[in-house]
C-alpha cells in the first residue's frame, strides 16, 4: 500500500500538526498563543466536517504557513520551516483523496494544468510576492518549500503521463446496424502514479456507463453500450482525458476501443431471404428436419401443391410414396404438400425514402415482414407504390413467390426530398367517436363544433382519394375480394393521412389493418 494513503501515516502527521501547534501556544506569547489555538480549532472543525476536498487541501495548505510563521520567534526561521516540511505530505495526501472530485474542464491544449493547478500554484506565487514585499524570512520560506513541493507534483505527471500512457485492448465487433450491445474493454495504465479518466462519446449510438475511471484500482474496465447506425464509422474513436493523482495536471487523447463492421440490415434480411428460399426449394431432400420441425403446426403431408420429400412415418397415404426417392436411398419416402392457411394479407408497401438509413431500414422491414408472412404460409398480395404512383400490384403470390418479389422491390426504393414534416398521423377513430358524441348534444356551440368535426373528416377523406396508397389499396381489393389482413410498411411520410384514413374505412369493411 502508498504511504501516502496509509491512513496510520495520514493519522500520525495529524496528530503531529496539532502537537506542533499546541507547543506553538503554550511556549508563545499571549497573541500567538491565540492565533495557534484558533488555527487548531479551525483545523480540527475542517477535518471533522465533510466539506469539499478543495477546502481541505486549502486547509491543510495554512496550517503548513501558520506553523511555519508562529514557530519563528521560538526555534527560528530555518528549524521552523523543517517543523512544517512534514505537513507537504498531509497536502499530497489531501490532494489525493480530492482529486476524485475534481472535474476536467475541456482546453485548447494537448497537456495542461487543471483549474486545481492554475488555482494553487497562483495561490503559491502570490504568497512568494507578498514575503518578499513584506520582508518576512519565514513566509518566504515556507512559500519556496510550497512551491517546490507542486512543481515537483507537476513534473511527476507531466513526465509520467503522456498519449502512450494508457492503452486499451481492441475488439473486433459485427453487427446488423440498427442492433444494440454491451461491450468491455480492459484498460492498461503505465503512468505510474495512476489517476483519473474521463472519456466522453461522440456519437448518440454509443452510451458510456462509467464514464469516469480511477486508474488505481486494479486493471481497469472500460464498459458501453453500442446501437451503431448504418453510417457508423469503422473505427469507434472516443475523446479521453486522464487528470494525474493530485488533480494537477490533465491531458487529451483519444481512445481507439472498437473495429466495428457494421452489416447493413438489408443485406442481413436478404441473406435471411436467400437462405429460406435455399431451404423451401420443392424436392430439397436436405430439409427434411425443417419439415418435421414445422409440420404440426401446418399439416404440410396433406395439402395440394408439391414441396419436399420426408420420411415415411406411419399413418402416410400410400398414393403419397416417393417409389423412385424410396429406391434410391433404400427406404420409404413419402411426397409432401403445402397448402395455403390463414386469412390472405395485402402487403402494402410504400417506397418513398429520405437517405440512405431509412432506405436501409426499410428494405428490412420488407423483407423481414415477407418473411414472416411466409413462414406463416399465408398466402399474399403485395402492392407498393411511391409518391408519384403505384409501382407493383401483384395476383396473390404463394410464400416462395412473395419472398423472391419482396427481394426485387426493395432494389425499387425512391428517394424523396420533402420539406414538409410529419409528426402524428390523424387519429380518425377519435373524431368520428366525437362526431358521434356531439350527435347527442343540443346546445349550439356543441353542434357548430360537430360541424366542424365533419367537414374535417370530409376533407381528410377528400384529400387521400388521389394518394398512391389509396390507389394500390382500391387495386389490389380488385383482384382479390376476399376479406385479407393488410400490413402496411411504411415511413409514413407522403402517405400519412392516407394510411390513417383507409385504416379506419377498411376496418369498418371487415378487414384488419397492420402497420409495421
Amino acid at each position: 500500500m502508498n504511504i501516502l494513503s496509509n491512513r496510520t501515516i495520514v493519522f500520525a502527521l495529524k496528530l503531529y500538526v496539532g502537537a506542533a501547534l499546541i507547543i506553538t501556544a503554550v511556549f508563545s506569547s499571549p497573541a500567538t498563543s491565540v492565533a495557534a489555538v484558533l488555527t487548531l480549532l479551525l483545523y480540527l472543525f475542517l477535518q471533522w466536517r465533510p466539506f469539499h476536498g478543495f477546502i481541505k487541501v486549502i486547509s491543510s495548505y495554512f496550517v503548513f504557513f501558520a506553523i511555519a510563521i508562529l514557530l519563528t520567534p521560538i526555534i527560528g526561521v530555518v528549524l521552523s520551516g523543517l517543523v512544517a516540511l512534514p505537513v507537504l505530505f498531509l497536502i499530497t495526501n489531501s490532494l489525493i483523496v480530492a482529486a476524485v472530485s475534481f472535474t476536467m474542464k475541456p482546453t485548447g491544449r494537448v497537456h495542461s494544468l487543471t483549474q486545481v493547478g492554475i488555482v494553487l500554484s497562483s495561490l503559491m506565487l502570490a504568497n512568494l510576492l507578498i514575503a518578499l514585499f513584506l520582508g518576512s524570512l519565514s513566509l518566504i520560506l515556507a512559500s519556496s518549500l510550497a512551491i517546490l513541493h507542486l512543481g515537483i507534483l507537476v513534473y511527476f505527471s507531466i513526465t509520467r503521463v503522456s498519449t502512450t500512457s494508457i492503452e486499451v485492448e481492441k475488439i473486433k465487433q459485427r453487427m446488423v446496424a440498427g442492433t444494440t450491445t454491451d461491450l468491455e474493454a480492459n484498460l492498461h495504465s503505465k503512468t505510474g502514479i495512476g489517476g483519473i479518466l474521463y472519456i466522453e462519446s461522440p456519437y448518440e449510438w454509443l452510451k458510456i456507463h462509467s464514464p469516469v475511471i480511477e486508474l488505481t484500482k486494479g486493471i481497469p474496465v472500460l464498459r458501453f453500450t453500442i446501437s451503431p447506425l448504418l453510417s457508423g464509422p469503422s473505427v469507434i474513436m472516443l475523446q479521453a482525458c486522464v487528470i494525474d493523482r493530485w488533480g494537477l495536471t490533465q491531458l487529451r487523447f483519444q481512445l481507439f476501443p472498437v473495429k466495428l463492421h457494421v452489416i447493413p440490415r438489408a443485406r442481413y434480411a436478404s441473406w435471411l431471404a436467400k437462405k429460406y428460399l435455399e431451404a423451401t426449394k420443392p424436392g430439397n431432400l436436405p430439409i427434411i428436419s425443417n419439415i418435421s420441425a414445422i409440420k404440426p403446426q401446418y399439416g404440410l403431408r396433406r395439402g395440394v401443391e408439391y414441396y419436399g420429400s420426408q420420411t415415411y412415418q406411419p399413418g402416410d397415404e400410400l398414393r403419397s410414396i416417393d417409389w423412385k426417392h424410396s429406391v434410391k436411398y433404400n427406404k420409404m419416402i413419402t411426397k409432401e404438400f403445402i397448402e395455403f392457411h390463414g386469412q390472405p394479407a395485402m402487403l402494402l408497401v410504400n417506397l418513398s425514402i429520405k437517405d440512405a438509413e431509412e432506405a436501409d431500414e426499410l428494405a428490412q422491414k420488407i423483407i423481414m415482414t415477407a418473411l414472416s408472412l411466409a413462414q406463416e404460409q399465408i398466402p399474399t398480395v403485395i402492392a407498393a407504390y411511391d409518391h408519384n404512383d403505384i409501382k407493383l400490384v401483384t395476383p396473390t403470390l404463394q410464400p416462395q413467390q412473395m419472398v423472391v418479389r419482396s427481394l426485387e422491390i426493395t432494389k425499387g426504393l425512391t428517394f424523396f426530398d420533402n420539406p414538409t414534416r410529419y409528426l402524428y398521423s390523424p387519429d380518425v377513430n377519435r373524431l368520428k367517436a366525437d362526431i358521434n358524441r356531439l350527435g347527442f348534444a343540443e346546445s349550439e356551440a356543441s353542434r357548430t363544433l360537430s360541424q366542424l368535426m365533419k367537414i374535417e373528416y370530409k376533407n381528410l377523406v377528400e384529400s387521400v382519394v388521389a394518394n398512391p396508397a389509396t390507389r394500390a389499396i382500391n387495386k389490389a381489393l380488385e383482384s382479390s375480394n376476399t376479406q385479407s389482413t393488410i400490413v402496411v410498411v411504411s415511413r409514413l411520410n407522403h402517405d400519412a393521412n392516407a394510411v390513417a384514413v383507409n385504416s379506419y374505412l377498411m376496418a369498418r369493411r371487415g378487414y384488419s389493418f397492420v402497420a409495421i
